[in-house]
């Protein structure tokens, strides 16, 4: 049976004790949330002590399942007020798995900068005061060279170290390429916490216990075959998600100018095609790369500049869509020096492109400028208020600037999907508990839905809530979302996620698990964000979407808001 560990920054204790009652079917978003909403006030500050910071492998760490190496990252979050998951790939749910730790919950604050260390031998709090204000690169440096390469590590950057809110949490992949656990402002948690990284090592350790293993094989093996069939895919593998610019950008729905536009001029300059041909002609360069162990989808890459040195890794749609054409930035080169500055600093590039565009809108900075919006951010480390307010997020730099077309729900950035070219989305946006997050929920049409028209206002509410109730279930198996969309075209592919989570818990699921189990994930994180003070008015896009005309489809997003209040029973 796998373990919570608890460690109490106040006095340096770790205990471990077996996840027992309700918590224990759960792992990953699951169990985050539950823990979350068990034992954090809704209305403590996001800041102070008595929040609660969770690190947990899903269901199916540590197995044979492809692709089920999720880190969930949760807590109340610094920049929503809401409960909140924000999770990563890497190496750190499998390692925690092999040392038979389900979670790792953190409580108070360390008096001093620290790390923690979790071993086969337990774990430790150790101070650190020598990785004080490290960006992300340097503190893995320092870390490998003390304690080497077997464990890996999580930490925060500078921005974590600052508090700012929209500080991520950074996790090594299995050659030590950066990750991030990146929504919400977690980062800011774990920097008010005094804590600068985890070091989990499972040398020594055995692998994660599985009770029914042939059950388990049979599964993996199934799962792989079905999962490899899928063309997306294949996509996915020889493109990364950047293959996405083009297919967002045909259907009008690449967030362009501070989500003015659904369709970017220089959406093709940034697109994966463009990427890997530049990629294909450069030295030390991988179009494709995994971020975890068992990944078979490989949809990562290797980016390096024109003298074959390492720039950046993970370089993916969602940046390339608001730190670029949400910017109006079209240079390759310039939005992955982009994307390292925001790994190395520990930030969300999403949450700085969104604020970057509201920066840009508010005359601040020129369009598509990429070396100013670089020299913005970079601003950070030397105190500039302007800079904060970046890190800060989008609505601390629409405030600030006075501007009030402001892309962001629940005080969270939209992601680079337009709403309003797909209605399904944007109800997920209104209505996650999470704040506009595509993870939670993303409705895009494809062949296996042949009678969806994501431009109507009627049901899309529907598609999300079930959406919605599928991504939460995934998050709580540790299951990564894009093999997780071959299991929802594929219908006999479910039934073996069922068949693995029976394996590892010992007992025979039903078959309507799945959709069982995130109903409730989503449920116990609408109830907390109910105690903290939402209501269904913060369950509402920003009115400019509502009234403005997208181009250059002429859509607005006209859900009708009695769907959006009905939703999961409300």
């Amino acid at each position: 049976m796998a373990d919570i560990l608890r460690i109490d920054l106040a006095t340096g204790a770790a205990t471990a004790a077996p996840v027992t009652g309700e918590l224990a079917g759960l792992g990953g978003r699951g169990l985050t949330s539950a823990m979350v909403a068990a034992e954090v006030d809704p209305k403590c500050d996001p800041l102070g002590p008595e929040n609660l910071l969770i690190f947990a492998g899903g269901i199916l760490a540590g197995t044979s399942i492809p692709n089920s190496g999720r880190l969930s990252v949760g807590a109340k979050s610094p920049l929503t007020g809401t409960i909140k998951e924000a999770n990563s790939g890497g190496q750190a749910a499998r390692k925690l798995a092999n040392l038979g730790i389900r979670a790792m919950a953190v409580s108070g604050a360390a008096a001093e900068l620290s790390v923690i260390e979790v071993d086969s031998g337990g774990a430790r709090v150790k101070p650190a005061p020598q990785l004080a204000g490290l960006g992300s690169y340097a503190t893995i440096e320092a870390l490998r060279a003390q304690y080497g390469d077997n464990p890996t590590y999580v930490c925060c950057g500078p921005a974590g170290e600052l508090l700012l809110k929209a500080a991520a949490v950074v996790a090594t992949t299995p050659d030590f390429h950066l990750r991030t656990a990146a929504r919400g402002g977690l980062g800011a948690v774990m920097g008010s916490k005094n804590i600068k990284a985890l070091v989990i090592d499972d040398k020594g350790a055995g692998r994660a216990p599985v009770a029914d293993p042939e059950a388990m094989k049979a599964a993996a093996s199934a799962l792989s075959e079905g999962i490899r069939s899928h063309p997306a895919m294949g996509a996915l593998e020889a493109l990364g998600t950047p293959f996405l610019v083009n297919v967002a950008n045909a259907i009008g729905c690449l967030a362009t100018k501070n989500f003015s536009q659904g369709q970017f001029e220089g959406a093709e300059a940034i697109s994966g095609e463009t990427m890997m041909g530049l990629l294909g002609e450069r030295d030390n360069a991988k179009s494709s790369h995994r971020c975890m162990t068992g990944c078979i989808v490989n949809c990562s890459q290797v980016y390096t500049d024109a003298q074959g040195e390492f720039v950046t890794s993970g370089f993916e749609f969602e940046t390339l869509g608001l730190l670029g054409s949400n910017c109006g930035i079209s240079d390759l080169d310039q939005l992955a020096r982009l994307d390292r500055l925001c790994d190395d600093l520990g930030l969300d590039t999403m949450e700085v492109g969104a604020a970057l565009g509201v920066a840009m809108e508010g005359g601040a900075l020129p369009w598509g400028d990429g070396a100013a919006a670089y020299s913005l951010v970079e601003g950070i480390l030397g105190g500039g208020e302007q800079s904060k307010l970046i890190a800060n997020g989008c609505v601390a730099t629409g405030a600030a600037l006075g501007v009030t077309r402001v892309p962001a729900v629940k005080g969270q950035g939209i992601a680079a999907w337009e709403p309003r070219a797909l209605k399904g989305t944007g109800a997920t946006y209104a209505t996650t508990p999470m704040g506009a997050d595509h993870t939670a929920g993303n409705i895009l049409p494809g062949p296996n839905m042949p009678d969806y028209n994501p431009n109507a206002a009627e049901g899309q509410t529907q598609m999300s809530q079930f959406v919605q109730a599928w991504f939460a279930a995934v998050d709580t198996l540790g299951f990564c979302l894009f093999p997780s969309l071959a299991c929802l075209d594929i219908p006999t592919l479910p039934p073996l996620l069922v068949q693995a989570a029976s394996a590892v818990l010992g007992e025979q699921l039903p078959e309507d698990y799945l959709g069982a189990l995130g109903a409730k994930v989503v449920m116990t994180e609408r109830d907390f964000n109910r105690r903290a003070g939402f209501t269904a008015s913060d369950d509402r896009l920003p009115a400019f979407m509502t009234t403005e005309p997208l181009l250059p489809s002429g859509n607005v997003f006209d859900v009708p808001e009695a769907d959006l209040d009905a939703m999961f029973g409300a």
